[in-house]
Formats: structure tokens, C-alpha cells, sequence
């Protein structure tokens, strides 16, 4: 396999196109009820449990599958994209899929991982970046006001479709929330 320009430009492209499909996904279907399961797993589940202030952060252990999307999700989402790249791929007569789908993993990765972190803070590195602490403070405005901040990796559709609200500052971490969550191999119970 050789390297090709056109990989890294569609995974440049792609990357950039994922910041629009989290915003369409995140407004239409996980805050409206036109599917009910998007709508009631994040709306009603997601927001009814992590809210602006403290219970931003994990309170209770039970809740912790509540932060990141069902194991299905990512296949779903990837699967969806596979044949409108081979169409485009075919289009442009240039080799973009690899790239496309290694950027729609990635950013679903950082999705997943990031807002992971944003919820449940351990003092990991990458939450000690000015990067992360901005995301963190986009994403805490976003817990406050639903329909705005919508992006959660890269918020170029919010900038681009107005909904990009300024945080001030960062909401500080209850050091009880801090602390370490392991999984006991048994059981699947979470022990802090």
C-alpha cells in the first residue's frame, strides 16, 4: 500500500466534515423526539442526570454507563459512512476512504473519550491541557443551555451555524469526584 495525497486530504476533509455530522446528529436526532431512542438516551437520560453545576460530573456509580453511547453506536455510524465514501471515492476518482473512515473513527474515538473525561475527571493528562479545559468549559455551557454548544471534539459547526455559546470559566471538580473507578472483573460492580 502506498501513500497517497489524497488519503490525508480526505482525512483532513473528513475530520472537518465530522464536526458538522456530530452537530446535525447531537440537534435533529439526540434533541428532538424524532427517534426515540437518541432522543430519550441522551435528552432525557443523559441530560436528566448530568446538569449544569456539580452534577455535571458523575455523582453516582450507576450512571457511569450513562456518559458514553451503547458499544453499537460507532459500527452503526462508521457502517453508515462506508458507502457514501466509496460513492465519492468513485466521484473525485481519488483515493479518500481510508483516510475518510480513519477520521470518522478518530473524532468518534475523541468523542467517546473526551466527553468521558469531561464527566468523569480523574486528573488524566489530557485533562490538564488548555485544549481539554476549553472543550470542558464548551461542553458545561452546553449542559446548560441544550440547544447551543453542540460539539463536543471540534466546534466549527457551532461557530458556523451560530449555536457557539462563550463559557467563562471552567467548573471546578469536587475532589470527591476524583477519584478513581475500577470495574471488578466478577461482577461488572464499580468500587471507587
Amino acid at each position: 500500500m502506498t501513500f497517497h495525497f489524497t488519503e490525508v486530504a480526505g482525512f483532513i476533509s473528513l475530520f472537518f466534515y465530522a464536526s458538522f455530522f456530530e452537530w446535525v446528529l447531537h440537534r435533529f436526532l439526540m434533541h428532538q423526539p424524532i427517534w426515540s431512542y437518541p432522543f430519550k438516551s441522551h435528552a432525557l437520560i443523559h441530560h436528566g442526570i448530568f446538569r449544569s453545576g456539580p452534577t455535571y460530573f458523575l455523582t453516582h456509580d450507576e450512571d457511569l454507563k450513562k456518559v458514553r453511547f451503547a458499544w453499537w453506536n460507532a459500527p452503526l455510524i462508521l457502517g453508515l459512512h462506508v458507502p457514501l465514501l466509496l460513492w465519492i471515492q468513485d466521484l473525485l476518482q481519488m483515493n479518500i476512504f481510508f483516510g475518510g473512515m480513519t477520521a470518522l473513527g478518530l473524532y468518534y474515538f475523541l468523542y467517546e473519550y473526551l466527553h468521558f473525561c469531561m464527566h468523569v475527571p480523574k486528573e488524566r493528562w489530557i485533562e490538564k491541557t488548555a485544549w481539554f479545559s476549553w472543550l470542558d468549559s464548551h461542553h458545561h455551557m452546553h449542559h446548560k443551555r441544550h440547544y447551543n454548544n453542540l460539539n463536543v471534539v471540534l466546534p466549527l459547526a457551532d461557530l458556523v451555524f451560530g449555536t457557539l455559546v462563550p463559557a467563562r470559566d471552567r467548573i471546578a471538580v469536587p475532589e470527591r469526584r476524583r477519584r478513581t473507578l475500577t470495574l471488578t472483573p466478577t461482577m461488572g460492580q464499580i468500587r471507587s
